[in-house]
């Protein structure tokens, strides 16, 4: 009988010990996780910002190409929305692209820098950061307000010149 004790107690300790080095490794593991969390968010972030930089310029291009055309004439494109708000105003004659609370600092705060015609301003707020991103347009922009949220699915954009201008819808 005491043999079997023996044993027994050796396969208890085995058990304990197998346990212990789990709940080790999840604890190692889970401060792995939390310490590069935020780097990864700071880099979605970033890549985001660089992606909408990317659209809007070729939503530009389009339009200066349309701009620069025949009365009647219309380009389509596709635009895919994965983070932020994207807001054609045409009271104002701008395209403007929000994105709140991000983890990535773009600029220094309340400072607009400019990226080729887009303009792009970091603004903190609780240690986060709202980024805007803004082209402003000489030509009247004849649209009723377009306020474009994330999709999984691209918007079909369409650009027209008319008499008044440039019209998107």
């Amino acid at each position: 009988m005491c043999c079997l004790s023996n044993k027994m107690k050796k396969q208890g300790m085995v058990w304990v010990s197998t346990v212990l080095y789990i709940l080790i490794s999840l604890a190692i593991l889970g401060i792995v996780i939390a310490a590069v969390q935020p780097r990864i968010k700071s880099t979605r972030d970033k890549a985001t910002i660089d992606q909408t930089i990317n659209i809007l310029n070729e939503l530009d291009q389009k339009i200066i190409e349309v701009d620069n055309s025949a009365e009647g004439n219309i380009r389509s494109l596709n635009l895919q929305i994965k983070r932020g708000i994207l807001t054609i105003d045409s009271n104002e004659n701008k395209i403007e692209w929000n994105l709140e609370d991000a983890s990535y600092k773009y600029s220094e705060p309340e400072t607009p820098i400019k990226i080729g015609r887009i303009t792009a301003l970091t603004k903190e707020k609780q240690g986060k950061f709202n980024i805007t991103l803004t082209l402003n347009y000489e030509t009247d922009i004849n649209s009723e307000l377009i306020s474009l949220q994330p999709s999984e699915t691209p918007y079909k954009i369409f650009i027209k010149k008319t008499a008044e201008g440039i019209e998107i819808y």
